[in-house]
């Protein structure tokens, strides 16, 4: 009986936690894909104005 609710304990102590932590990664894993998305766009930007220039 003791085991059930010490296993119980963990488990809602590690959701808890597990929750916040995982909202984090989501957070800097998008954050992360946008600023390799605006780089991707400034190369692009880049390219265009200097393809403008040669004519």
């Amino acid at each position: 009986m003791m085991e059930a609710g010490l296993f119980f304990g963990l488990f809602s102590l590690l959701i808890y936690l597990g929750i916040p932590i995982l909202t984090l990664v989501v957070v800097f894993y998008i954050i992360k894909l946008m600023k390799e998305r605006n780089e991707y766009l400034r190369d692009i930007r880049d390219e265009l104005r200097h393809r403008n220039n040669k004519q």
